[in-house]
């Protein structure tokens, strides 16, 4: 079925709990006879991100970037 909206809720909008705002819009436009479609982009990023591969690849990434251009204090918080 083709939609006439896509709703999207973006990442980090709301993370203890779904965001509402999409769902009552995309119930208020079925009312209208429009046909709308959400998707939320928070717990896609959220389930990614926090995921055994998403923390992997975080922690490579951390570990394979170069930190020489950073100040002392914050290399120190890397280090820890």
């Amino acid at each position: 079925m083709k939609s006439d909206l896509l709703l999207i809720t973006p990442p980090f909008t709301q993370l203890n709990t779904p965001y509402p705002a999409t769902a009552y819009i995309k119930g208020f436009l079925n009312t209208k006879g429009i046909s709308a479609t959400q998707a939320d982009l928070g717990i896609e990023v959220i389930l990614a991100l926090f995921s055994k591969k998403g923390l992997s690849d975080l922690f490579l990434q951390t570990q394979q970037t170069r930190y020489e251009f950073l100040s002392p204090n914050v290399q120190r918080i890397i280090a820890l």
